[in-house]
């Protein structure tokens, strides 16, 4: 089913006015009357939902969508030719990420016995052909339910840094200009808003911190542009437009009718996701979906822009909010989104490095999936793990196994090295990092305490400590993993340890949150000596 959007949401979020009132609707009523009869499709229901620019009729395993006969200032689907040529786009733009979903542009014929979808005869109008999905798949119904797994989050990373790593560039677009217009833009939109007078103190806070934090960051906006981060883009990533379909996380009704609102910094585009899980309260969800979409895309630097990209995101859903003909739960909802936007761009916490160690088996990688969320930063740190770094550097998936060839000592100094420098970069970025390796090679911990020290960053290091025969048989335990180790592996490794004097061992005997209270309580002494 299709999540309806607002006008004012997609208009004001992208710098252009509030839509113009179309009068070309009366000519689509014998077309509507056709798509809503159930009889048209077979089925005993049509579930119909009117949105703004479109009309969509769930009829059965089929969905049609119809676009309104309307022209507003950021659409225009006035004439048959017009609607015919942006049904068509819909289908070109969404079928790259959902070509399960969308099947096609089907007429609506004029024929002796009146109108017919599809079929031979005179075309007078146009619909995109979906299929129908549950409408209690799409990821935002998923999160309200609490039933949204981070499994699902891990897979929605992979797929969005795939298409955008496939993405053109559209260096047309973008820039620091661009964002400046949006702020503009969003906060007149708010103050001429039924609920704008009751927000004038929320929206000048938001514009006090969002207008210096773009200043700041202009040049490297404009360098990103330059260098191809500008992309088309699905545009309109917020979790109503995710949901599983036969069980794999989809994206789907990406925007189609307008080039310059898709064509956006890819950390934009991520940023919609991002800002509805961490307002969802879901950090542990967002810190995997940042972290694991950057083990594919490796653009630890523009870590730097994502607090002003979901504080933009955010903005944008306050002005929505504002927009509400029910001016108190209007008001309510757009402080609130505008409060949260706000916060985001007074977070500028030191960064920290932390190194987990341990042999294969010691619970390394859930020690890290623990804390990554509760260090200060807009969605914590971000873990980088080498069993992930090195399945990457390899093209495959992170639970894909690799061949013995894989695991040589060159091959492992390529990863460590990978692993340094994207640290590095998100350090410098001002965001905290939790590198998860064995780090059973003293020297290595030694290099990684000297990165944070040229960073300008905070150090702990965690040795995790557990008998043997407990780590092997974990390994034996393990399902799908990122980890290839076997306990004949964990064996040798054992015989090859030697641990940094700085770094803190770690008793691993317990369940996970022990082990994690313990590693936190540590890193609030360490950093309490460090101020």
């Amino acid at each position: 089913m299709i999540k309806p959007k607002t006008d004012l949401e997609i208009a004001l979020a992208h710098r252009v006015k509030p839509p113009i009132q179309g009068a070309f609707e009366e000519q689509q009523a014998a077309v509507i009357r056709l798509l809503a009869d159930p009889k048209t499709h077979g089925v005993e229901f049509v579930h119909r939902i009117d949105t703004p620019i479109s009309h969509v009729f769930i009829a059965g395993s089929r969905t049609y969508k119809l676009k309104r006969a309307v022209k507003r200032n950021f659409v225009d689907y006035s004439t048959l030719e017009k609607r015919k040529t942006m049904c068509e786009r819909e289908i070109d733009v969404n079928i790259v990420y959902a070509p399960q979903i969308y099947k096609g542009v089907v007429p609506i014929v004029r024929t002796v016995k009146g109108l017919q979808l599809g079929g031979q005869g005179e075309a007078v109008d146009y619909a995109v052909e979906m299929s129908t999905f549950d409408p209690e798949q799409a990821f935002d119904r998923l999160a309200n339910a609490g039933a949204l797994d981070v499994v699902h989050i891990r897979r929605l990373a992979d797929t969005v840094a795939r298409l955008h790593t496939a993405a053109p560039m559209m260096r047309r677009y973008g820039g620091s200009g661009e964002v400046g217009e949006t702020i503009e833009q969003v906060a007149g939109a708010i103050a001429e808003a039924p609920a704008g007078s009751r927000l004038a103190k929320e929206v000048a806070a938001w514009q006090a911190a969002a207008e210096p934090a773009l200043a700041a960051l202009a040049r490297q906006i404009d360098t990103r542009k330059r260098h191809g981060f500008v992309r088309r883009c699905h545009g309109d990533l917020h979790l109503g437009n995710i949901c599983l379909f036969n069980g794999v996380p989809t994206l789907f009704d990406a925007i189609e009718f307008s080039e310059r609102i898709a064509s956006i910094d890819i950390l934009y585009d991520l940023a919609f996701a991002v800002m509805d899980l961490l307002h969802r309260g879901m950090l542990a969800h967002a810190n995997v979906l940042v972290s694991r979409y950057l083990n594919v895309t490796r653009d630890y630097s523009g870590l730097a822009l994502l607090p002003l990209f979901v504080s933009l995101r955010a903005s944008v859903r306050a002005m929505v909010a504002a927009s509400n003909d029910d001016t108190d739960i209007g008001w309510q909802e757009a402080r609130a989104r505008l409060e949260f936007a706000t916060n985001c761009l007074d977070l500028r916490p030191r960064p920290h490095l932390i190194a987990i160690g341990g042999l294969s088996g010691s619970g390394k990688s859930t020690l890290a999936q623990a804390i990554a969320p509760e260090l200060p930063g807009l969605c914590g740190a971000v873990a980088i793990r080498s069993d992930v770094c090195r399945k990457r550097l390899f093209k495959t998936s992170p639970e894909e196994p690799l061949a013995l060839d894989a695991y040589t000592p060159e091959v492992s100094t390529r990863v460590y090295r990978i692993m340094q420098k994207d640290a590095a970069r998100a350090l410098r970025a001002g965001v905290s990092v939790i590198l998860d390796a064995t780090f059973i090679d003293g020297d290595e911990g030694r290099s990684i305490e000297r990165i944070a020290e040229s960073a300008g960053a905070d150090f702990s290091g965690f040795w995790l400590s557990l008998d043997l025969d407990v780590l092997q048989a974990r390994i034996g335990m393990r399902g799908a993993d990122a980890s290839d180790a076997t306990p004949a592996v964990a064996a040798a490794q054992r015989k090859r340890v030697t641990v940094s004097p700085a770094w803190t061992v770690l008793d691993a005997v317990g369940t996970p949150e022990e082990v994690a209270k313990k590693a936190l309580e540590v890193l609030s002494v360490q950093v309490r000596a460090s101020t």
